[in-house]
């Protein structure tokens, strides 16, 4: 949101409460034109402007509605309603009306204490009218929310469309980029001029990946399962054009059949290991552990850091994901990323319920 917007929604606020703090001042009856005039300001010889009081009166009926608002919309609204506590809101809705109707009703017997010598304490006109205005003043707190975050839900929906738009797009380019295709066309061709019994898997493998991203990429979401089949053929893949220091530990605990994922979500996290974890000379073990039970999927990757490449690290994969895993999975997912000196590690949850 613009400056400029935000300043003037700001002033449009100012206004309108100004209007509503006002708006009794004007409705009220000028008691020096009105009959019996002498009378009422002999019972309240104490005030020196009756009109003036009575307005004074019902400033804390309408200050308490104010505060009532912003406390509803920041507060209320996104601890109860959207958290679906419903019991609660409704509760804490009347308790609220009773106490600003007391705070109301006390300060008015303090302002005004010789029209309430001879009266009950409560009048039911007086409840009818703080409970009207009390009403109005929820609904139009509630009408503004309920618009906010439809307005937040199109906005979000729009974006998951533009970026399923750009993924789509760029998935053989950046997922399967043309370099680690390349390598691995070069790999199976070796094989191939050695006539190694593993050039036919290697070629499966490879057709099983780019069959996956052409057929299944477009789609919303994939069974668990297959996304951990694709992992395999990229860490296979991977495996064979590595040097023989690379140890790969990838184990799965869980029902996969059951649970689905926006596909190509766990691939960068696999794709960083291999890219700045792995050395030609040293032990390069990549562990990667996914586990699935009824309320969350976890699923962690740890490698170690080998000064060449992180000096080279262009950083892109990470945050790209980060945007994603935004969109798709707003506050259902945690992400933790731990880079120390040795080995760099991501955690990632996603809440399934």
């Amino acid at each position: 949101m613009s400056k400029n917007r935000k300043l003037f929604l700001v002033l449009l606020q100012v206004v309108l409460w100004s209007a509503f703090i006002a708006l009794p001042y004007f409705m009220t009856p000028r008691f020096n034109d009105a009959p019996n005039t002498d009378m009422f300001l002999r019972l309240h010889s104490q005030l020196p402007d009756a009109t003036q009081n009575i307005f004074l009166s019902t400033l804390a009926l309408n200050f308490c509605l104010l505060v009532f608002f912003y406390a509803h919309h920041y507060f209320l609204f996104d601890r109860f309603i959207v958290r679906k506590r419903f019991g609660v809101y409704f509760t804490l809705v009347i308790i609220i009306f009773i106490a600003i109707f007391s705070i109301s009703h006390f300060y008015k017997r303090i302002l005004f204490p010789s029209l309430y010598i001879e009266r009950s304490a409560l009048s039911f006109r007086e409840i009818i009218r703080a409970s009207t205005w009390y009403m109005l003043v929820l609904l139009v707190s509630l009408g503004l929310k309920l618009l906010a975050q439809w307005r937040q839900a199109e906005q979000r929906a729009s974006e998951i469309e533009n970026e399923q738009l750009r993924t789509e797009l760029s998935f053989l380019h950046a997922q399967i980029n043309p370099h680690f295709l390349f390598n691995s066309l070069n790999t199976i061709y070796s094989l191939s001029l050695k006539k190694s019994d593993v050039a036919p898997h290697a070629i499966l493998k490879l057709s099983q990946l780019l069959r996956y991203v052409i057929d299944e990429a477009t789609r919303d979401s994939v069974p668990l399962s297959r996304e951990v089949e694709y992992l395999n053929n990229y860490i296979e893949l991977q495996k064979l054009r590595s040097a023989p220091t690379v140890k790969v530990n990838f184990k799965t605990t869980g029902n996969l059949e059951q649970v689905v994922i926006a596909p190509l979500l766990l691939l960068p996290f696999v794709e960083n290991a291999f890219k700045y974890g792995i050395s030609n000379h040293e032990e390069s073990p990549i562990d990667i552990f996914l586990m699935v039970d009824s309320v969350q999927i976890s699923f962690t990757v740890k490698n170690k850091k080998f000064e060449y490449y992180e000096k080279h690290s262009t950083g892109i994969g990470i945050p790209n994901v980060q945007r994603r895993l935004a969109l798709l999975y707003p506050e259902k997912h945690n992400l933790k990323i731990e880079d120390s000196d040795d080995f760099y590690l991501i955690t990632l949850t996603i809440y399934l319920k």
